[in-house]
């Protein structure tokens, strides 16, 4: 099988790739040069799949992206081809998931007060505190690093309730919810949780999917939380709300623009915690994309079906 990698792997993730197989006639592509010069005999592919190259590429049958989110990677002549595309699915969740409940966590506990205090050299006890065993923690969207912050409310004795856009192919079998509705119930969510945390990927059906009226129906004592995609949350809205007291705080890694503007209100809030889109930094996410490929690639070889394929016009 001819399989092309562009852009090139290390020499040593360029091994694990070849102990596959000695059947694999492999291209590391130094340069698009190469990668346009080996396109038309690959069968495979693993990388970035441009759209000179996918011109070219006659062979083609199978790309593994090396990413998750393909809002920025896929475009129409892709969508429209017969080429299956898998992605990095799942490879983040559980380090995302523990950013997520971290942020729930300093919420629960004050945290979030107690350090602004120390930064004053304050030294003054009493912060609004919840126990986590009465919350219920909404998760919208229970993909990998939804099914894990549903484990890790379940952890904490948590009432947890999920929305997704296919409830039928959740992986809710061992998360012990108490609630899985199609994503048109998120209105409902949204009024029952005392912590709302937005899991979807960006999708022409997630963009702006939480605005005024979505926040509005949350309670005065509850939080919204977005590690998914920036756009998914209408930051104008939340403001708004914040604002008024139509919440009780907001967390967020991700923003509609990035970086967030140094003249922002949402950085001078004192009931809001704000990371600069690191949910996903972890030591060992490169390994973990090379052992995704690694197992696609026995599995196609082995003509099973590989892992994380997406519906390309859905993006997930």
């Amino acid at each position: 099988m001819n399989f092309l990698i562009y852009p090139p792997l290390t020499p040593d993730e360029l091994e694990q790739v070849r102990a596959v197989s000695p059947e694999l006639e492999i291209v590391n592509a130094l340069t698009e040069e190469e990668a346009l010069a080996a396109i038309p005999q690959a069968v495979g592919m693993y990388g970035n799949l441009t759209p000179s190259l996918l011109a070219r590429a006659g062979n083609l049958r199978w790309l593994q992206t090396p990413i998750a989110g393909l809002e920025h990677y896929m475009y129409p002549e892709l969508a429209e081809s017969k080429v299956v595309v898998s992605n990095m699915a799942k490879i983040y969740g559980d380090m995302i998931a523990d950013h997520a409940f971290c942020f729930i966590l300093m919420f629960a506990r004050g945290i979030h007060l107690y350090m602004r205090r120390q930064i004053q050299g304050e030294w003054r006890k009493g912060t609004p505190v919840r126990h986590l065993g009465d919350c219920t923690l909404g998760v919208i969207g229970l993909g990998g690093i939804g099914s894990e912050l549903a484990k890790r409310g379940k952890g904490h004795d948590m009432r947890v309730i999920a929305v997704d856009a296919r409830p039928e192919a959740a992986p809710s079998d061992g998360l012990d919810l108490d609630e899985l509705w199609p994503q048109e119930r998120l209105h409902d969510l949204l009024a029952e949780a005392d912590f709302a945390v937005s899991c979807v990927p960006q999708t022409p059906e997630t963009v702006g999917m939480i605005g005024a009226e979505e926040i509005g129906r949350m309670k005065p004592t509850a939080f919204l939380i977005n590690i998914s995609r920036g756009v998914v949350v209408k930051l104008d809205a939340l403001v708004a709300a914040l604002e008024s007291g139509g919440i009780a705080g907001a967390a967020l890694d991700v923003y509609e623009t990035e970086p967030l503007p140094a003249e922002h209100p949402l950085w001078k809030m004192e009931n809001v915690i704000l990371t600069p889109h690191v949910a996903a930094d972890n030591p060992h996410v490169p390994q973990r994309r090379i052992d995704t490929l690694v197992d696609n690639l026995r599995r196609y070889l082995a003509e099973e079906p590989v892992r994380n394929i997406v519906d390309k016009r859905r993006l997930f």
